[in-house]
């Protein structure tokens, strides 16, 4: 077949079909050779697999050297394959597992019978899985996961099992750089450009009890891994099975098991108690036909928002101001700027909810088609989460962060023939982020006040700091975004090489809010001219427009192709 055609076939299925598609990018697959009683390659044997635990089951037929090849199966198992030929007995081997990467290679002699066509059977649990990348990987297994004690259990920690990674970059890359993918899409937020929308770091982006194996690719060459500068982090999550299997779990730091005394030696006043809690359930709706998985996570923060909470001289020299500096100072703001009467500096409760909620469904259409269809939800309310970039910050200068994610996944496999295997993916990820004053202040925010070279005398020697009254900088902003992605990956087999051709479309709407000191910045040098109501400079960002938001809309297009073959024995070609 010429290249013409191949592109040509490709453009047809993968933009006007409606059959079958692989259930997302699991980079994993099963091929080897069929031998007949002589030890030559069989051609024109049919070769079955099946997922046992799913029923998921495709077929397909050797080529002219005996060869077979199944692409983007999905994960888990135990696989069954099945050989059957024209006058010769049927083989099978059991008990091969398909993690993330894994290539499980087998070679299948068969053997005539003169009686009668019995089935071989054996058991292949034994065998050690071929892990090929092409590139480095940092692989965690469904069973490492759960083992691992990850800290808030959010899936995107497990980066750090990877040597080439460090706080949230991958091999020295600008952290922007890095590609989150969920189930081979993108999961990557348009306004933080990383897994999740929040500014004061949400816990999660996903439930990591919904989450099956988990890859870190720091040097990628194959093209299925999408956008990338720096590396991807890839996560796959978990589907169901024929049989009904679930969890309830709850783990907790709770605050009556730490000290009463905090580091530095002060008495606690507020609760310092996390507490996350959970189930998941999988299992079939029709056995071998169609399964489900469905999880949720909520956490629960307690830990308290602490505002220079000065009680010792160890304090007044770590935040450079006396309490009674800082009393002397609220007195003024109250009498003065209209500060309310509610405490203004020291430690204070505080409370954030997040919740994560998946769901996802498997359907065997046919043998040669699977739909996998999941979403996934998370909300993050953090009252009293922003805190501004003064060196004090009062209470009131404390803003609100909400957040508020969806991603729905479509993904169809088809085996079109023997030769042939297609996958549409079809996303759509909706982010949403919101910056808000507390709830001392109007929605509309106020201006703040920075008064800068507040003095105190601390052993003797005068030390000064900056202290902020007002509204927070950035408490009127608010972004949401829609993208939508198309993914279209076409395997071709021929006898000696194997090819991928693919499309990836996105599109991305922004609507963006930003207004950092729209509301304007008084800066006063001193308390004196605090109390005088004396600024010494005022700074506002004016938008000219009635509505300041900006609304951008991006395509973004690629096609790519690759082509993959053994040159010699321990030679391969990409």
């Amino acid at each position: 077949m010429s290249k013409t055609l191949i592109f040509a076939l490709f453009f047809a299925i993968g933009l006007f079909a409606t059959q079958s598609l692989s259930s997302q990018t699991t980079q994993a697959s099963i091929a080897g050779k069929i031998l007949d009683s002589e030890n030559k390659t069989q051609p024109g044997a049919t070769v079955a697999v099946r997922n046992e635990s799913t029923g998921f089951t495709t077929s397909t037929i050797t080529n002219s050297q005996g060869e077979f090849t199944f692409k983007e199966l999905p994960l888990g198992g135990p696989y069954t394959i099945t050989v059957t030929f024209s006058g010769l007995g049927t083989q099978k081997r059991t008990g091969y597992r398909l993690n993330q990467g894994d290539a499980v290679r087998v070679e299948i002699p068969m053997q005539i019978e003169a009686s009668d066509l019995a089935v071989v059977e054996v058991v292949g649990s034994g065998l050690k899985n071929k892990i090929e990348n092409i590139g480095a990987a940092t692989a965690i297994s469904a069973r490492t996961m759960t083992q691992l004690p990850v800290n808030g259990r959010n899936f995107a920690n497990l980066m750090d099992l990877s040597p080439l990674t460090r706080g949230g970059t991958i091999s020295g890359q600008l952290g922007s750089s890095t590609n989150y993918t969920i189930d081979g899409m993108n999961a990557k937020n348009p306004t933080s450009a990383g897994a999740t929308t929040s500014r004061s770091g949400a816990p999660y982006s996903i439930s990591i009890e919904a989450v099956r194996e988990f890859k870190v690719v720091t040097n990628q060459y194959d093209v299925t891994y999408g956008r990338a500068g720096g590396g991807t982090v890839s996560a796959v999550t978990k589907s169901g099975t024929n049989n009904f299997s679930g969890s309830v779990f709850g783990y907790g730091r709770a605050n009556e098991l730490a000290s009463s005394y905090d580091i530095r030696g002060n008495k606690r006043d507020n609760n310092y108690s996390t507490y996350q809690y959970g189930f998941s359930l999988g299992g079939p709706i029709i056995k071998d036909k169609l399964h489900f998985f469905i999880a949720w996570d909520h956490q629960l923060d307690n830990r308290s928002l602490v505002i220079a909470d000065v009680r010792s001289p160890a304090d007044e020299n770590r935040f450079n101001v006396t309490r009674a500096t800082l009393e002397n100072f609220v007195s003024i703001a109250r009498s003065k700027y209209g500060v309310s009467a509610k405490p203004q500096f020291g430690s204070f409760d505080k409370q954030r909810g997040s919740d994560a909620a998946f769901v996802r469904l498997d359907w065997q259409i046919n043998s040669k088609n699977l739909l996998t269809i999941r979403n996934n939800f998370t909300n993050d309310k953090n009252k009293l989460g922003l805190t501004d970039n003064t060196s004090i910050n009062l209470y009131e200068s404390t803003g609100d962060d909400y957040n508020t994610d969806n991603s729905f996944l479509a993904t169809l496999r088809t085996s079109i023939n023997p030769k042939l295997t297609n996958e549409l993916k079809v996303q759509h990820l909706y982010t949403y982020q919101s910056s808000e004053p507390g709830d001392d202040l109007p929605d509309a925010n106020i201006p703040r006040a920075i008064v800068e070279n507040v003095p105190s005398v601390i052993d003797g020697v005068t030390r000064t700091t900056n202290i902020q009254l007002g509204g927070h900088r950035f408490a009127q902003e608010d972004f949401d975004n829609h993208v939508v992605q198309i993914v279209n990956n076409l395997y071709y087999n021929t006898d000696k090489i194997k090819y991928t051709f693919g499309v990836d479309a996105m599109y991305t709407r922004s609507h963006s809010k930003y207004g950092s000191e729209v509301n304007g910045r008084f800066h006063y040098n001193g308390l004196t001219a605090f109390q005088n109501n004396q600024p010494y400079r005022y700074y506002r960002e004016v938008p000219l427009l009635d509505d300041p938001s900006v609304v951008g809309k991006i395509f973004n297009f690629g096609a790519y192709a690759q082509l993959q073959t053994n040159l010699a024995p321990g030679l391969n070609l990409t």
